[in-house]
Protein backbone atom coordinates (compact mmCIF):
# COMPACT_ATOMS: atom_id res chain seq x y z
CA UNK A 1 0.00 0.00 0.00
CA UNK A 2 1.41 3.24 -1.17
CA UNK A 3 2.48 5.55 1.66
CA UNK A 4 0.63 8.36 2.15
CA UNK A 5 2.84 11.90 1.80
CA UNK A 6 2.59 14.82 4.64
CA UNK A 7 1.79 16.81 1.76
CA UNK A 8 -1.45 14.94 1.28
CA UNK A 9 -2.61 14.80 4.60
CA UNK A 10 -2.10 18.81 4.62
CA UNK A 11 -4.55 19.20 1.63
CA UNK A 12 -7.34 17.34 3.13
CA UNK A 13 -7.04 19.20 6.46
CA UNK A 14 -6.94 22.47 4.15
CA UNK A 15 -9.78 20.47 2.37
CA UNK A 16 -11.40 20.24 5.58
CA UNK A 17 -11.16 23.91 7.21
CA UNK A 18 -12.08 25.43 3.92
CA UNK A 19 -15.32 23.28 3.86
CA UNK A 20 -15.96 24.01 7.34
CA UNK A 21 -15.70 27.78 7.06
CA UNK A 22 -18.06 27.67 4.15
CA UNK A 23 -20.66 26.00 6.11
CA UNK A 24 -19.71 28.50 9.00
CA UNK A 25 -20.81 31.06 6.79
CA UNK A 26 -23.51 29.52 4.87
CA UNK A 27 -25.71 28.49 8.44
CA UNK A 28 -23.40 29.95 11.04
CA UNK A 29 -21.36 27.90 13.36
CA UNK A 30 -23.90 26.78 16.20
CA UNK A 31 -26.30 25.37 13.04
CA UNK A 32 -23.42 23.60 11.21
CA UNK A 33 -23.03 20.38 11.41
CA UNK A 34 -20.06 17.77 11.45
CA UNK A 35 -22.88 16.01 8.76
CA UNK A 36 -22.77 19.46 6.87
CA UNK A 37 -19.03 19.83 7.17
CA UNK A 38 -18.47 16.07 5.87
CA UNK A 39 -20.85 16.92 2.54
CA UNK A 40 -19.23 20.18 1.74
CA UNK A 41 -15.85 18.76 1.84
CA UNK A 42 -17.10 15.37 -0.26
CA UNK A 43 -15.53 13.22 2.48
CA UNK A 44 -16.67 10.29 4.30
CA UNK A 45 -17.70 10.85 7.97
CA UNK A 46 -14.41 8.93 8.70
CA UNK A 47 -11.83 10.73 6.64
CA UNK A 48 -12.97 13.66 8.35
CA UNK A 49 -12.76 12.37 11.88
CA UNK A 50 -9.88 11.50 11.15
CA UNK A 51 -8.17 14.90 11.34
CA UNK A 52 -10.31 16.58 13.90
CA UNK A 53 -13.18 15.26 16.12
CA UNK A 54 -15.23 18.24 16.56
CA UNK A 55 -16.66 21.51 15.13
CA UNK A 56 -14.23 23.28 18.35
CA UNK A 57 -11.30 21.61 17.13
CA UNK A 58 -11.98 23.31 13.41
CA UNK A 59 -12.19 26.26 15.38
CA UNK A 60 -9.04 25.51 17.18
CA UNK A 61 -7.01 24.77 13.85
CA UNK A 62 -8.45 28.01 12.39
CA UNK A 63 -7.25 30.10 14.86
CA UNK A 64 -4.04 28.66 15.06
CA UNK A 65 -3.35 28.62 11.13
CA UNK A 66 -4.90 32.45 11.29
CA UNK A 67 -2.25 33.34 14.41
CA UNK A 68 0.91 31.69 12.59
CA UNK A 69 0.18 33.03 9.39
CA UNK A 70 -0.45 36.87 11.05
CA UNK A 71 2.53 37.23 13.06
CA UNK A 72 4.72 35.59 10.68
CA UNK A 73 3.44 38.56 8.48
CA UNK A 74 4.16 40.96 11.28
CA UNK A 75 7.81 39.69 11.61
CA UNK A 76 8.74 40.02 8.34
CA UNK A 77 7.56 43.20 8.20
CA UNK A 78 9.39 44.21 11.32
CA UNK A 79 13.18 44.41 9.26
CA UNK A 80 11.35 46.31 6.39
CA UNK A 81 12.46 50.03 7.37
CA UNK A 82 11.21 52.84 9.53
CA UNK A 83 7.63 52.33 10.85
CA UNK A 84 5.36 54.29 8.61
CA UNK A 85 7.26 51.80 5.76
CA UNK A 86 5.71 48.24 7.55
CA UNK A 87 2.31 49.91 8.88
CA UNK A 88 1.67 50.77 5.17
CA UNK A 89 2.68 47.50 3.60
CA UNK A 90 0.96 45.68 6.91
CA UNK A 91 -2.16 48.15 5.62
CA UNK A 92 -1.45 47.06 2.08
CA UNK A 93 -1.65 42.94 2.90
CA UNK A 94 -3.99 42.74 5.62
CA UNK A 95 -6.79 45.01 4.17
CA UNK A 96 -6.77 43.42 0.87
CA UNK A 97 -8.63 40.21 2.80
CA UNK A 98 -11.68 42.29 3.13
CA UNK A 99 -12.13 41.84 -0.51
CA UNK A 100 -13.55 38.70 0.42
CA UNK A 101 -16.40 38.82 1.80
CA UNK A 102 -16.49 35.44 3.75
CA UNK A 103 -13.43 36.22 5.42
CA UNK A 104 -15.34 39.05 7.67
CA UNK A 105 -18.35 36.68 8.14
CA UNK A 106 -16.47 34.12 9.50
CA UNK A 107 -14.72 36.43 11.84
CA UNK A 108 -18.22 37.53 13.00
CA UNK A 109 -19.46 34.06 13.52
CA UNK A 110 -16.50 32.86 15.54
CA UNK A 111 -16.79 36.10 17.52
CA UNK A 112 -20.35 35.56 18.03
CA UNK A 113 -19.92 32.13 19.39
CA UNK A 114 -17.26 32.61 21.85
CA UNK A 115 -19.83 34.64 23.81
CA UNK A 116 -21.20 30.99 24.39
CA UNK A 117 -18.10 29.08 24.55
CA UNK A 118 -15.65 29.95 27.04
CA UNK A 119 -13.11 27.41 24.76
CA UNK A 120 -13.58 29.84 21.74
CA UNK A 121 -13.50 32.56 23.26
CA UNK A 122 -10.23 31.58 25.13
CA UNK A 123 -9.36 30.31 21.76
CA UNK A 124 -9.59 34.03 20.04
CA UNK A 125 -8.30 35.56 22.88
CA UNK A 126 -4.65 33.47 22.07
CA UNK A 127 -5.13 34.66 18.35
CA UNK A 128 -5.43 38.45 19.70
CA UNK A 129 -2.99 38.32 22.46
CA UNK A 130 -0.58 36.26 19.69
CA UNK A 131 -0.97 39.44 17.29
CA UNK A 132 -0.69 41.98 19.71
CA UNK A 133 2.58 40.79 21.26
CA UNK A 134 3.40 41.04 17.53
CA UNK A 135 2.72 44.91 17.06
CA UNK A 136 4.14 45.58 20.36
CA UNK A 137 7.70 44.55 18.76
CA UNK A 138 7.01 47.17 16.00
CA UNK A 139 5.57 49.99 18.04
CA UNK A 140 8.79 49.65 20.76
CA UNK A 141 11.40 49.91 18.25
CA UNK A 142 9.42 52.56 16.44
CA UNK A 143 9.38 54.53 19.64
CA UNK A 144 13.23 53.68 20.49
CA UNK A 145 14.07 55.21 17.03
CA UNK A 146 11.67 58.43 17.84
CA UNK A 147 8.86 57.85 14.87
CA UNK A 148 5.88 57.37 18.05
CA UNK A 149 5.46 58.92 20.95
CA UNK A 150 6.93 57.24 23.88
CA UNK A 151 4.58 58.60 26.04
CA UNK A 152 2.02 56.84 24.56
CA UNK A 153 1.36 53.25 25.92
CA UNK A 154 2.42 50.29 23.73
CA UNK A 155 -0.21 48.42 24.10
CA UNK A 156 -3.02 51.10 23.71
CA UNK A 157 -1.44 51.82 20.30
CA UNK A 158 -1.15 48.23 19.35
CA UNK A 159 -4.93 47.54 20.10
CA UNK A 160 -5.84 50.85 18.15
CA UNK A 161 -3.81 49.25 15.06
CA UNK A 162 -5.82 46.19 15.48
CA UNK A 163 -9.15 47.84 15.82
CA UNK A 164 -8.91 49.60 12.80
CA UNK A 165 -8.67 46.52 11.11
CA UNK A 166 -11.37 44.39 13.04
CA UNK A 167 -14.25 47.90 12.66
CA UNK A 168 -13.76 47.67 8.72
CA UNK A 169 -13.95 43.81 9.19
CA UNK A 170 -17.89 44.49 10.64
CA UNK A 171 -18.61 47.35 8.74
CA UNK A 172 -18.23 45.66 5.51
CA UNK A 173 -20.11 42.40 6.53
CA UNK A 174 -23.28 44.74 7.24
CA UNK A 175 -22.12 47.37 4.31
CA UNK A 176 -20.53 45.58 1.63
CA UNK A 177 -20.32 48.30 -0.55
CA UNK A 178 -17.84 50.15 1.69
CA UNK A 179 -14.57 51.14 -0.33
CA UNK A 180 -12.22 49.27 1.57
CA UNK A 181 -9.19 50.72 -0.36
CA UNK A 182 -10.64 54.43 0.18
CA UNK A 183 -10.88 53.92 3.76
CA UNK A 184 -7.29 52.35 3.86
CA UNK A 185 -6.40 55.49 1.93
CA UNK A 186 -8.10 58.10 4.94
CA UNK A 187 -6.45 55.60 7.31
CA UNK A 188 -2.89 56.14 6.34
CA UNK A 189 -3.46 59.61 5.61
CA UNK A 190 -4.39 59.69 9.77
CA UNK A 191 -1.34 58.18 11.04
CA UNK A 192 0.84 59.74 8.86
CA UNK A 193 0.33 63.01 9.41
CA UNK A 194 -1.40 64.02 5.84
CA UNK A 195 -5.04 63.66 7.32
CA UNK A 196 -4.88 67.53 9.08
CA UNK A 197 -4.89 70.73 7.36
CA UNK A 198 -2.50 72.89 10.32
CA UNK A 199 -3.54 75.97 9.22
CA UNK A 200 -7.04 75.59 9.37
CA UNK A 201 -6.65 74.02 12.83
CA UNK A 202 -4.51 76.77 14.17
CA UNK A 203 -6.27 79.39 12.55
CA UNK A 204 -3.46 80.78 10.27
CA UNK A 205 -4.06 82.38 7.35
Amino acid sequence: MPKVTEAHLEARRHQILDAAAKCFVQKGFHHSTMHDICQQAELSPGAVYRYFRSKEEIIEAMTRERKRMVTAMIEAAKSRGGFLRVFNELADVCFSELEDPRAGALAVELWAEALRSLRIKQMLREQLSSIREAMLGIIHNAQDRGEINPALDPRAVAEIMISLFDGLLLQKVIEDETDVWKYVGAMKAMINGTFWQTRKLEGVD
